[in-house]
């Protein structure tokens, strides 16, 4: 019985192993008792059965990102020349009648190509070709950016900007990042309502709205592919913007999470503290 229970531990320091560093190992036993060597060898087809499982889902989902962002690429062509005729159109048209007409066919393609073009960034993101240049980056200055290049978008809204004039230095791709805040301050203009929080402190950026239905919305699953609260889809959002927020952060080393504080949707962005002293980073 001692045998057992020893073979039995080995096996438990086997299969720890296994699973921590994500061999193709198998349990082996020298054991002559039966039952041990038939619980090792079930164990192990259970292994083999899960690994086949993993390495299919991978080829499929690899698979399924070169279609997208093959699909979207060229349909992108397209949509552009059509949208070049169009404005050709527009100069020679007759009566308002058609100039009307033209400009809903004109917005309705336009409207197309950027979801579009959501689609193929964000299939270009998960691909994992991006290519990173983490540095030292004044995150005050970027956020200042992203509201002044919001400003037509927030008309109608109140902002209340908490930004530090002294810098606040993380390391992060600098292009990577205006996208991050221009995703979740689009987010906000087109979910939120009446006004607009804005904070920036220790690595971390906080974006803030009011908006209706923040009960029935769904925190855990905001950061989803194609996921929209709005389930009719009549807002025309393919639910890619926060997905690309959350990959781009995550892939410079930091963290994205939402969620529903009082009457508030808020998003934060925490990302690595570039440390002067030693010229290392705080991890969040």
């Amino acid at each position: 019985m001692w045998f057992v229970k020893r073979e039995l531990r080995r096996l438990r320091r086997q299969l720890d192993k296994i699973l921590q560093t994500d061999t193709n190992a198998q349990l082996a036993t020298a054991t002559s008792d039966r039952d041990v060597a038939a619980f090792a060898a079930s164990i192990n087809a259970m292994l083999e059965r899960n690994r086949r499982a993993l390495y299919e889902k991978d080829r499929a989902e690899a698979a399924l990102k070169r279609a997208v962002t093959n699909i979207s690429h060229d349909l992108r062509t397209p949509l552009t020349s059509a949208l070049g005729y169009l404005q050709m159109l527009q100069r020679d048209v007759a009566s308002n009648d058609e100039a009307a007409y033209l400009e809903i066919i004109r917005g309705r393609l336009e409207a197309l190509s950027a979801l579009m073009n959501s689609l193929f960034e964000f299939a270009q993101v998960m691909e994992g070709n991006t290519v990173f240049d983490i540095q030292k980056v004044n995150i005050c200055n970027l956020l200042r950016d992203a509201l002044s290049n919001s400003y037509a978008e927030l008309e109608g809204f109140t902002v209340d900007a908490d930004i530090p004039d002294a810098p606040v230095l993380c390391l992060c791709d600098e292009d990577a990042l205006r996208r991050v805040l221009q995703n979740l301050i689009k987010n906000a203009c087109v979910h939120g309502k009446e006004m607009l929080r804005v904070r920036a402190a220790d690595g971390v950026m906080e974006i803030a709205n009011k908006a209706d239905g923040l009960r029935a919305l769904d925190t855990e699953r905001i950061f989803e592919r194609f996921y929209t609260a709005d389930a009719s889809r009549t807002s025309k959002n393919t639910g890619l913007g926060l997905a690309i927020a959350k990959e781009l952060t995550e892939r410079m080393g930091g963290h994205c999470s939402a969620g529903v504080e009082g009457e508030l949707f808020v998003m934060r962005v925490t990302l690595p503290v570039f440390l002067q002293t030693s010229g290392t980073a705080a991890r969040p």
